[in-house]
C-alpha cells in the first residue's frame, strides 16, 4: 500500500481511530523500551554533568531573540 493510499484510508476514519493510530505512530518512532531507556539514561547523566539551564537563563536567551524579531 503507497502512502497516497494510506493517507486516503486515514483520512476516512474516525477521529477516535485516528488519535489511536497517531499514538502508535508515535510509539513506534520512539523505538524499543530499551532504546528509550538509553535515551534517557544519556540525557540524564548529562544534566548531572550540569548541562543545565535555569529559567533565568532561559528567559535571557528569550528576551535576546524577541529583541531581534525571532
Amino acid at each position: 500500500m503507497s502512502v497516497a493510499e494510506l493517507k486516503k484510508e486515514v483520512s476516512q476514519l474516525a477521529l477516535a481511530d485516528r488519535i489511536e493510530l497517531a499514538d502508535f505512530l508515535a510509539r513506534k518512532d520512539r523505538g524499543s523500551r530499551q532504546a528509550r531507556q538509553a535515551r534517557i539514561s544519556r540525557r540524564m547523566k548529562s544534566l548531572d554533568r550540569g548541562r543545565k539551564f535555569t529559567a533565568e537563563d532561559l528567559m535571557a536567551v528569550h528576551k535576546a531573540l524577541k529583541s531581534i524579531g525571532l
